[in-house]
């Protein structure tokens, strides 16, 4: 019979363990949102701001101090009035799209503004942070507690969306937008490493924790999961961001004023040194000692003994600058007898080498051939093609030294990460080259937008579309979504449906394509309106807008972002 009943208790324990573990994952398991449609918008109105959907109609009078749009996909609007001075707080009220109150039941609602985060939106777009007592918790948007109001403060931790920045009792921690706790409220300050991949963006980025001693701040540093990997003991680390194996994690740490490096917990270079820094080209570190520096492996190897007054690395070489001489070293730290050359770097997959003189005259060489020489600058555009310069004059050369394009141009230089060339002249004038050199336009004042698969050429009174290569597209295979296409005839420009049929006639000097909204901006004689994607006039062209590139509508609103802060609608 007892033991009937220790496997009853066994059992029942068992499964409340069970439960435990599946609420506590779904808590520390979070999903950040990503807005959908973009339905609302910021208003701006004699100062004051408002909100308006995606059509220009307006949702929230522009009346506000300030308004805040947690998630532009979901109607929550918070309204501030009414600073007080004393208190150092506004009278906040949240309506939805019906002017109906939200949340009233809190005296006050914030939204959290993400700190160093380029995402989709300028909030945490899922919770809110909420006032009681003085004290701060979180919010859903239904106004469901996600933490009661035990904080000092919540704020966006720096570059990782989805965690916050909580202070408890005047120490730091870190939770998630479920509530749950990553680092315990046990330290002074609290720094992302700024690490970032393409894949994983700053999920993998780890922490820099410190703590005040009677010496001063101390920092340690803890990576993603949470693990502590070095006690908090050093003046000052930074992590090696621009390696991109996760895996290892390159943390330069000082110690009493000196530095040294870490491959995870695991010390690869002792702190004697007062500075280390890494090279990126190369892969190396440059450490100095006594005013004297040297070259490191990441595997802590010495290549150059810290010897030198300046360490330089250009292209495949290291220079060792002592005094008025200097040695060059391999990558691999073989010191080379020959210093014909300061500088040599493979281009186009080794097939030849831009190396140069310490007279800092760049040639071409392939295998040990000079092919081209005597240019004060040469670099690598694509295919075998390379800028090259002669009495600040610039054109442009084939692996054989060959003129293809004449030293006559002010700039030369490579569109992005396509293979297209800009010229520019003595007079501002622009010639774009395709991939083999070709000119496909010309003009005096060219704007250029480089979108991810394709660029966007507009002049005073054209655009055209190029592929990476600089074949000329149609703008119909770029926005084959649109029910209106835009085209031109006469120097003047109209829209036509997909079936070639002239709906608005050509009779702008130049015009927009139909933006995710439904808007399009037409411009005569020097003065912008609005269409709409049946062609009707929204508004006849009247505005003077001066806003970088072309305006961007919402019914009769366009779109103002003065380069900080979040862009709002303005008519």
């Amino acid at each position: 019979m007892k033991k009937k009943i220790l496997g009853i208790i066994f059992i029942i324990s068992l499964i409340i363990g069970i439960v435990f573990f599946i609420n506590n994952a779904k808590k520390y398991n979070y999903t950040i949102e990503q807005i959908g449609e973009e339905k609302y918008l910021l208003l701006m109105q004699n100062e004051r701001y408002g909100v308006i959907d995606n059509k220009g109609n307006i949702i929230i009078d522009p009346k506000y101090d300030i308004v805040e749009i947690p998630n532009p996909s979901k109607a929550v609007f918070i309204c501030k009035n009414n600073y007080d001075v004393e208190t150092k707080s506004y009278n906040i009220e949240v309506y939805n799209e019906s002017k109906k109150r939200l949340l009233y039941q809190y005296f006050a609602v914030d939204a959290i503004r993400l700190n160093g985060i380029d995402n989709n939106g300028y909030y945490e777009k899922s919770v809110l942070r909420y006032k009681s007592n003085d004290k701060y918790g979180l919010i859903d948007f239904n106004g469901k507690k996600i933490t009661k109001p035990i904080y000092d403060s919540i704020e966006s931790f720096e570059y990782k969306e989805g965690l916050l920045l909580v202070k408890k009792d005047g120490k730091y921690g870190i939770i998630n937008i479920n509530g749950a706790t990553v680092l315990k409220e046990n330290y002074d300050e609290i720094l992302c490493d700024a690490f970032y991949n393409e894949d994983s963006k700053y999920d993998l980025a780890g922490y820099i924790v410190g703590n005040k001693t009677s010496k001063g701040m101390r920092y340690g540093y803890i990576n993603y999961r949470g693990k502590q990997v070095l006690k908090n003991e050093y003046n000052e680390i930074y992590r090696i961001i621009e390696n991109k194996d996760y895996n290892k994690i390159y943390l330069v740490a000082f110690k009493d004023g000196r530095a040294g490096l870490f491959e995870n917990n695991k010390k690869i270079i002792d702190n004697v040194y007062e500075d280390i820094t890494y090279n990126a080209s190369s892969n190396l570190l440059v450490v100095q000692r006594n005013s004297k520096q040297g070259v490191y492996t990441l595997n802590g190897n010495e290549l150059v003994h810290a010897n030198y007054e300046n360490i330089f690395f250009a292209g495949e070489c290291i220079r060792a600058q002592k005094g008025k001489d200097y040695d060059i070293y391999s990558l691999e730290g073989k010191k080379e007898d020959n210093k014909d050359y300061i500088s040599k770097q493979d281009v186009n997959n080794g097939k030849y080498k831009i190396v140069i003189t310490p007279g800092y005259e760049y040639k071409l060489l392939k295998g040990s051939d000079v092919i081209s020489n005597n240019y004060s600058y040469m670099q690598y555009l694509f295919k075998d093609y390379l800028y090259a310069s002669i009495d600040y004059k610039n054109g442009i050369i084939d692996e054989s030294g060959k003129v293809l394009v004449d030293f006559k141009y002010n700039i030369v230089q490579k569109v992005g990460d396509f293979n297209i060339v800009q010229l520019i002249d003595d007079e501002g004038n622009s010639v774009l080259l395709n991939e083999n050199l070709e000119e496909i336009i010309r003009g005096e004042d060219l704007n250029l937008f480089v979108e991810e698969d394709y660029l966007k050429v507009q002049s005073k009174s054209d655009i055209k579309y190029f592929d990476k290569n600089g074949k000329e597209i149609s703008n119909e295979d770029i926005y084959k979504n649109n029910s209106l296409i835009a085209f031109s005839d006469n120097d003047k420009w109209g829209f036509k449906d997909k079936d070639g049929n002239i709906v608005v006639e050509p009779v702008y000097d130049i015009v927009t394509e139909f933006n995710q909204f439904g808007f399009a901006g037409v411009k005569k004689d020097d003065l912008w309106g609005v269409i709409d994607e049946q062609g009707k006039i929204v508004v006849s062209p009247s505005y003077t807008i001066t806003v970088t590139g072309n305006p961007s509508f919402a019914g009769e609103y366009y779109k103002v972002n003065l380069g900080y802060g979040i862009p709002y609608y303005f008519k």
